[in-house]
């Protein structure tokens, strides 16, 4: 048995099998800027493989398959552009986009009016524009999960803007060149849909210029089936096969089997429903379950793992996770090491006992969360925010709200709106535009804009409100904001995006939420003919609340959600060419 283990591990080496995700090393892009964020040393290291964390796992005898994005594209249709749109389109697209829409019943456009309006009549329309939809769907991705998608105009047209548009359901699939042919299409894999953000500072002198035609559905995208996730074994066995599968069976209990070994090289994997917001962890951790289950291997294996997590130079994110693929036989272990004096101890042990649990851990993680000099401190909040069902976790983050660090005080929010935690007064506006979140805390002052996955702005402080002097045009001139001193109200105009006509004068509010509230609501009236809402999109209203504040129009600082953040709470992709698997 161990001079097979041994030969496999040289296998393993010759090959240069390199994990793209999870806990036994690697690299993965960041949510943005696509920049290496280092993993942890690759399995090839002698500290990993020859760790108690590697030997004996699932790990140490397979690797995935299928953990690149999977690049998806199409053809569809923005409407709502004034007169900013284009008619043009090539005639095969044209034909295409003309039945789909057909099929689901796409006859209504954005101008109002008493008639239906068909497929062709709104294509022709300069309100519209036919515009390229692309992205890339999460590796291991379940059906239903949203990922950003980046919208173009279709080059050669004469659309001159796509601001204030919204994309209709569009149909995205595998595309690949052929040359000579043109473009082939594939299977339907995802659909893409809502309204479009664009730079919301491309009109200030100060900012980077950006391309009207292009913008961003934030989390836009849906997955409409599961990704296919293979375990490879680096030598075929069935016999091995069979263990692989029957150990992750009965780690992962439930009516459906997440494991099938369909063959002495592969075995097909399921994300279980628990952890389809964290699939990287399950596959993680699914490569860290040891193959044995006889309790006195899991207790020798825990007290090695005790005993080798205390040194500096060892692999703690893959011990933490052994730890959690022994299940709670690990706790006692565990335990004794909550409140050890090296802090990269108590963290990983810490997380490793939450993730299984144990209230005590919560303490644990708790701890590195409130103290400022703990390294590990916003890898503490971003573990608490998946601590479902810990009253000591939400108590933890509330308190962070109040944290001096701006930093903290913004991933704490982060962690409760994941956790749907009741501290965040949250409201929908308009029927898809966005969500405005109000925390009421003494400490903080300042407005929060999100420019990934979801499209969410969030008031911290108290009294949050407009001081006149106020004067406000959006540069493409949608909206007009101003008050003089001592005015009892601001002094709204909209201009209607479809013709240009300005509405009469609106009074507005000088508190910020309720202002926030009119611009972002769809526009209709109440009674006596009152404005409820302007309609403006989530990008005008950004660029609306960045220059008010900038401008001390607003008792409030703005602050733009930044790459570091989006790669802390996004989820990460993994490198490597896109796939063709389902």
């Amino acid at each position: 048995m161990v001079a097979k283990q041994a030969h496999l591990k040289r296998l393993m080496m010759t090959a240069g099998v390199m994990l793209l995700y999870g806990g036994h090393g690697g690299c993965i892009w960041s949510h943005e800027q696509k920049q290496k964020v280092d993993l942890g040393v690759a399995p090839e290291n002698a500290q990993v493989s020859n760790s108690a964390a590697y030997r004996d796992t699932i790990g140490s005898l397979t690797y995935y398959e299928g953990l690149s994005p999977m690049r998806v594209r199409g053809y569809g249709l923005v409407v709502g552009l004034g007169r900013n749109g284009s008619r043009d389109c090539p005639k095969d697209i044209y034909t295409d986009l003309v039945q789909r829409m057909y099929k689901r019943r796409q006859s209504t456009g954005s101008i109002v009016g008493t008639k239906v309006i068909t497929p062709e009549e709104l294509i022709d329309d300069l309100d519209t524009a036919i515009v390229v939809v692309y992205g890339e769907i999460p590796p291991a991705a379940v059906a239903g999960m949203p990922f950003d998608v980046a919208v173009r105009a279709l080059p050669g047209t004469q659309t001159e803007s796509l601001r204030g548009g919204r994309l209709y359901t569009t149909d995205l699939e595998v595309f690949r060149s052929v040359s000579g042919r043109g473009i082939l299409s594939g299977q339907v894999l995802a659909r893409a849909a809502g309204p479009l953000f664009l730079n919301p500072f491309s009109d200030d002198e100060s900012a980077t210029k950006s391309d009207p035609l292009q913008g961003t559905i934030l989390g836009g995208g849906r997955a409409i089936k599961d990704r296919r996730i293979r375990l490879v074994l680096v030598q075929p066995s069935y016999g091995w096969a069979q263990r692989i599968q029957d150990r992750i069976n009965s780690r992962f209990p439930g009516p459906r089997k997440i494991a099938d070994a369909t063959s002495p090289s592969f075995i097909q994997l399921r994300v279980p429903q628990e952890y389809h917001d964290k699939t990287g962890h399950f596959l993680s951790l699914v490569r860290s379950l040891c193959l044995s289950r006889d309790p006195r291997f899991e207790a020798t294996r825990a007290r090695r793992l005790a005993q080798e997590i205390v040194h500096p130079d060892s692999p703690h994110a893959d011990i933490a996770l052994c730890f959690e693929g022994l299940g709670r036989t690990a706790l006692p272990e565990l335990k004794d090491l909550y409140a050890h004096p090296k802090d990269y101890v108590s963290f990983h042990a810490g997380v490793a006992g939450l993730r299984l649990g144990d209230h005590l851990a919560c303490d644990a993680v708790v701890m590195h969360v409130q103290d400022p000099r703990s390294e590990y401190r916003l890898k503490a909040i971003r573990a608490l925010a998946e601590a479902g069902g810990m009253a000591g976790a939400a108590v933890a983050l509330r308190n962070l709200l109040n944290d001096e660090d701006q930093r903290v005080q913004i991933a704490a929010y982060e962690a409760l709106v994941e956790r749907n935690d009741a501290t965040i007064d949250s409201m929908q506006l308009g029927k898809d535009n966005f969500r405005l979140d109000v925390i009421p805390i003494p400490r903080g002052d300042f407005v929060y804009a999100k420019r990934s996955a979801s499209r969410r702005i969030a008031l911290f402080g108290q009294d949050l409100r407009c001081v006149p002097p106020v004067f406000y045009v959006a540069p493409d001139g949608s909206v007009t904001i101003n008050a003089r001193e001592g005015d009892e109200s601001l002094t709204l105009l909209r201009r209607a995006p479809s013709g240009g006509a300005t509405s009469p004068p609106i009074p507005g509010p000088f508190d910020l939420k309720m202002l926030i509230k009119l611009m972002g609501s769809d526009a209709h009236l109440g009674r006596n003919d009152e404005v409820l809402g302007l309609g403006l999109d989530y990008g005008a209203v950004v660029r609306a609340l960045h220059r008010l504040c900038n401008d001390r129009s607003v008792n409030a600082r703005f602050i733009l959600e930044q790459p570091n953040l989006a790669e802390m709470f996004g989820r990460p992709r993994p490198t490597g060419r896109p796939e063709s698997d389902l």
